[in-house]
């Protein structure tokens, strides 16, 4: 963390100091497994130097300061406060149409989710909100929803299609994130997952032709045409009883592979049908959900470099007694993440402070558990990893200042937002 005396003393942008307590998840390479989840490195009275974007110096404040040339710099005071890096949301849905507060209702009279769905709601009710929005429309939404997860700490994000289940609108939702991405400073990862449920009226063999000959190739010529690289994009199948078959999704991995797109599943949220051994095998980068995972998933995924990405809010959104198995995962030596969700129907959750409190009420994560998870392996599960999720030098300087002294109180206070300041790249955000 502290790093070696230099001669020269570099001139920064940006100075964060003093911090009353720095911490960040750390390990040498790679994501943190096991143990190394609760490996927090915590340095008091603290500084951060920045420069061009990135983490130049961090450490003991006087060693720090020792090592800049900070007159022209912005300088933020953190003084009595807790200083981490940005959350990074490895799992959204904020992309979309139309409202489902309805939906909250039925299930506070005790509807479930499949009820719901079965009476025209659920990701069905949301497709026909998408489709009835322009791509001016949905950035629009898109953009007033980013502003809240900046005032909760969110820099980085992963966003997915899914509302539109037509060419069009997936499309358009693709779009909507490519353009989002360019003009607000949160990094957006786009992942385009037409395969999220099946359209009223479409045979489900049809529909799968269609997302594989079809809307596969179209969404890697659209990301050529916006200029952003095809081999950053992911393909998500919802791989689950009532949604695709595992072979659905093997396909659909398998066409999204030779497109040079990345990977990523709905596994195991209702029924366990091989998703998570096929995201293993497939090298995909995360697999999500996970409530039904079995003991002998959990040990393939301890073996692979596919990580776990939790979604407690879902769990509690839906008022379900289940949670995924957390603490099996973590002392198994799986890489666990956690991220929000954030949907329009089973979770209009958009605070990860929020999500990590719920991680460690339902999933028995630790607060530095929790941190680790929303910060350098949730960086990880969206291919960040190396840049971002930790407070390094030369990393990316996406860093959250918080209005507490400690990392146990970002869970503690889930019932208020604690976040002070945010800073992304270098520059303040909030």
């Amino acid at each position: 963390m502290v790093e070696a005396a230099s001669e020269t003393k570099v001139k920064v942008d940006l100075l964060i100091s003093p911090i009353g307590e720095l911490a960040t998840p750390y390990v040498e390479s790679g994501p943190a497994r096991g143990a190394d989840m609760q490996n927090i490195r915590q340095v008091h009275d603290a500084a951060i130097a920045v420069k061009d974007g990135k983490i130049v110096h961090c450490g003991k404040r006087d060693d720090v300061l020792s090592k800049i040339q900070a007159d022209d710099a912005t300088v933020i005071d953190a003084s009595g406060k807790l200083v981490t890096p940005g959350l990074v949301d490895p799992h959204t849905h904020l992309v979309f149409g139309g409202n489902r507060h309805q939906e909250f209702a039925m299930r506070c009279q005790g509807k479930t989710y499949k009820e719901i769905a079965d009476q025209g709601g659920g990701i069905v009710a949301s497709m026909r909100g998408t489709r009835g929005a322009s791509v001016s429309d949905l950035i629009e939404l898109g953009h007033e929803r980013l502003k809240r997860l900046i005032e909760h700490g969110t820099t980085s994000c992963e966003v997915k299609t899914g509302y539109g289940l037509d060419k069009t609108s997936e499309l358009n939702m693709l779009e909507a994130i490519f353009e989002l991405d360019k003009m607000q400073p949160v990094e957006l990862t786009p992942t385009f997952m037409p395969a999220h449920a099946v359209p009223p009226g479409t045979q489900r063999e049809a529909y799968v032709r269609e997302v594989i000959e079809d809307m596969l190739p179209a969404a890697a010529k659209l990301a050529e045409k916006k200029g952003f690289p095809v081999n950053e994009i992911y393909v998500d199948v919802f791989c689950d009883d009532g949604y695709f078959t595992l072979e659905d999704t093997r396909q659909i991995f398998e066409k999204a592979k030779a497109l040079g797109m990345k990977l990523k599943v709905h596994a195991d949220e209702f029924a366990s049908l091989g998703a998570t051994a096929l995201a293993c095998e497939s090298g995909a980068d995360s697999a999500d959900h996970l409530l039904a995972i079995t003991p002998a998933d959990i040990d393939r995924l301890s073996k692979s470099d596919c990580a776990a990405v939790l979604l407690p809010g879902t769990s509690f959104f839906l008022n379900l007694k289940d949670h995924a198995p957390a603490r099996t995962m973590v002392e198994s030596g799986v890489i666990v993440a956690i991220g929000s969700d954030f949907n329009p129907g089973s979770c209009h959750i958009f605070s990860l402070p929020f999500i990590m409190g719920l991680a460690s009420l339902k999933l028995k994560l630790t607060a530095q558990e929790a941190l680790t998870a929303a910060t350098m392996n949730a960086a990880y599960a969206i291919g960040r990893g190396a840049s971002i999720g930790q407070l390094r030098t030369n990393y990316q300087a996406d860093i959250a200042v918080w209005n507490v002294s400690t990392v146990a109180e970002i869970p503690y206070n889930m019932g208020w937002n604690s976040v002070a300041q945010v800073v992304k790249k270098g520059a303040p955000i909030l």
